[in-house]
């Protein structure tokens, strides 16, 4: 079960189940592209462990797990349950050239997903965003996809919402994707939600030299359609398998892995069962505070090397600490301590056992007793140690002397942070070489620090467009100078919106008491 709640007056019982619970919640997933189809499969392997589902879509065998439980089926809301005992994903797979998909259909979990839900076409987009959106169209691919899913809402009896993965490099992922959100927007409304986490290129690593072009046109284009975009970038996560993990080099694999991870502690409140209702439409109700800042980035904690595991021990207030240490963001932006959270969602997961503040205002006895068996074998953690760990972080914050702190703007001086515990264990494939921790923090914050990551897109943009460079590749798929030009001013908006924010911030707050560290200086 998960407990959500904003800082401040928390109950100390904890009751995991309770009467009248409401309907499962279905969510669809769409993976669009080489990016997303990879992530997704790293993903869908995770989602089946951690739920005691074979890669034949069967489910049992894992008793020996304090978190198993056979009797519970909030799993349903990503796997629908077939006639003959199979589990098969929620998702659609699509890509315009076939490699990723055959993969897919000979690795070990061929047997797990709907044949029809693995689509691929005959060529590639040469990595241009205007050429993916005329393939989606005159090839009828976005036609194919969008019957694929109206099966699988079909399937679903309370549909909530989608997550589309993709990245925003490629000619697939930016063009196909933009005209597919396009299409469920019109198909299903603003009554179902779509999430987007999304990958933007590396400054470092590059498969093509247009790619701000693709970044700018498919952030400007599928920002009406999406109701929160979730940033992530290949800079970050090879860092982190470069620092965290000590790879000298990174295999993709590596990367689609630790972003699998992120993803598990993502969903992990809406794929177990919940007291009380945990939503896309409530997490995006936390951490967009206005229809601008929709942008909120990752991290994770801890993330260690198997060979490490051993030699530290992670209690809740660690793990807080890390999760608000730039150098766990699946993104690539630095000094947060001068920037400011607009909002923040905190999702523990894991044992309580082995942490002390763990144990203060723990589950009354009453309420123990109306456990089921498995919530009575699995103990969580207090949801009372990590607030105090967050308050901690947040009064760090006014002095401005620690390394990780927690500086929100002025308006949000009272509130800000969601806290979600959840009654599942950390899992991690037997491909990956990251140890399994017995807790795992993941945090979504909103934070002026994003817009470093539109800037390097756009800084690289426009180095290409001051020289017309490979306009003609734009104008010969079908672009025009309009189409990049209005790309180029939205984007700009965005970033101007959380300089802006940050500008009022600091306004506020050299009129008030507490001091400001603000170092970041206007784009230019």
């Amino acid at each position: 079960g998960v407990w959500w709640g904003r800082l401040g007056p928390t109950p100390c019982a904890l009751a995991w189940r309770c009467a009248g619970m409401p309907s499962i919640k279905e969510c669809v997933s769409l993976h669009i592209g080489q990016a997303g189809c990879q992530v997704g499969a790293r993903s869908w392997e995770l989602f089946t462990q951690e739920h005691g589902i074979h890669p034949d879509g069967t489910r049992g065998g894992f008793d020996d797990r304090s978190d198993y439980d056979p009797d519970d089926d909030a799993y349903n809301s990503f796997f629908h349950a077939t006639g003959t005992g199979q589990y098969v994903p929620r998702c659609v797979m699509v890509d315009t050239e076939p490699t990723v998909i055959n993969d897919i259909k000979v690795s070990s979990m061929r047997n797990l997903f709907h044949p029809d839900s693995l689509i691929h076409f005959k060529r590639d987009c040469k990595s241009n965003y205007f050429e993916g959106l005329q393939m989606a169209r005159d090839f009828k691919i976005a036609d194919i996809v969008m019957d694929r899913m109206r099966s699988a809402i079909e399937l679903c009896d309370n549909p909530q919402g989608f997550f589309v993965f993709h990245a925003f490099g490629g000619g697939t992922g930016a063009g196909v994707g933009v005209e597919l959100l396009k299409g469920m927007r019109e198909e299903f409304g603003k009554k179902k939600a779509i999430f987007q986490p999304v990958i933007f290129p590396s400054k470092t690593y590059s498969s093509s030299i247009v790619e701000p072009y693709n970044c700018l046109l498919a952030t400007s284009n599928s920002k009406e359609y999406v109701d929160m975009s979730i940033l992530m970038d290949n800079e970050a996560v090879y860092r982190m398998c470069n620092n965290n993990l000590q790879l000298k080099t990174p295999h993709f694999n590596h990367v689609n892995c630790l972003i699998a991870q992120c993803i598990s502690g993502l969903t992990g409140p809406l794929r177990y069962e919940t007291v009380l209702n945990s939503t896309l439409t409530e997490i995006q109700n936390n951490l967009v505070p206005k229809p601008e800042f929709m942008y909120p980035i990752l991290s994770i904690a801890p993330v260690r090397h198997e060979a490490r595991k051993g030699h530290e021990q992670f209690r809740t207030a660690d793990i807080i600490g890390e999760l608000f240490d730039g150098k766990n963001f699946l993104c690539d932006v630095t000094a947060l301590n001068s920037n400011r959270y607009l909002a923040a969602v905190v999702m523990m997961r894991g044992h309580r056992e082995d942490d002390q503040d763990d144990h203060k205002g723990s589950t009354s006895g009453a309420a123990f007793a109306t456990m089921s068996p498995a919530d009575q074998k699995f103990k969580p953690i207090n949801v009372n140690s990590v607030t105090s760990a967050i308050n901690s972080l947040r009064q760090l914050g006014k002095t401005g002397n620690a390394k990780r702190v927690i500086n929100f703007v002025p308006w949000m001086s009272g509130s800000g942070v969601k806290v979600g515990i959840v009654k599942s264990s950390p899992v991690v494939t037997e491909k990956f070489c990251m140890a399994t921790p017995k807790r795992q923090g993941l945090l979504l914050g909103n934070t002026t620090a994003v817009r470093q990551l539109f800037s390097r897109q756009y800084i690289r943009f426009l180095k290409l467009w001051f020289k017309r460079a490979y306009q003609w590749q734009m104008e010969g798929a079908g672009g025009t100078i309009e189409d990049i030009e209005e790309a180029k001013e939205t984007v700009r908006t965005i970033m101007d919106s959380y300089e802006a924010e940050l500008g009022q911030s600091a306004s506020q707050e050299s009129q008030s008491t507490q001091p400001l560290f603000l170092t970041s200086r206007p784009l230019q």
